[in-house]
């Protein structure tokens, strides 16, 4: 039987390894951060000849490129916010929400921000988010950016005025 075959185990059994699981991989998520966070501060992915700590977790840690980018930066804003690695291993908060937060959280309201969305979906993160830091709306008009056309250059020759429909 393989090892991954859980048929065997009762439901209450599957329940509780689920949940123990689910708590390992918080401790785990947080402690590979931390890791990733240091490799990435003391620059040590140059002298393993990468150019960038994104293109090491890709091509030596075979991480995919979402997962290299989140696991970067949730360790770098970890280590400027160390509350983040607690609530990660408490499992309230995830690394999506991290990421979803970076470009907001400074001295001033990392921890209320954080605490404000911990057990938050992404989405529901988001929407804290646009409520917190709205931006302005999209201009209703937009304008075409470059040289303007000259008039030989908008129809393939002259156009005779007849032709148009009033």
């Amino acid at each position: 039987m393989s090892k991954y075959s859980l048929s065997h185990l009762s439901d209450e059994a599957l329940e509780r390894r689920v949940e123990r699981i689910n708590a390992h991989g918080f401790r785990f998520t947080a402690w590979e951060l931390a890791h990733i966070a240091e490799y990435d501060a003391r620059r040590l992915f140059v002298p393993e000849g990468y150019p960038s700590m994104h293109s090491y977790c890709v091509a030596h840690l075979h991480l995919s490129e979402d997962a290299a980018y989140k696991r970067i930066r949730a360790g770098r804003e970890a280590r400027r916010f160390p509350t983040i690695f607690d609530l990660i291993t408490k499992g309230r908060l995830h690394l999506c929400g991290v990421v979803e937060r970076a470009p907001y959280l400074t001295p001033e309201n990392a921890s209320e921000l954080l605490a404000a969305s911990t057990h938050r979906t992404r989405a529901e993160i988001q929407a804290l988010l646009v409520q917190r830091f709205p931006r302005p709306d999209v201009p209703a008009r937009l304008e075409a950016l470059g040289a303007p056309a000259g008039p030989g250059e908008l129809a393939p020759g002259p156009v005779d005025a007849s032709s148009i429909r009033g």
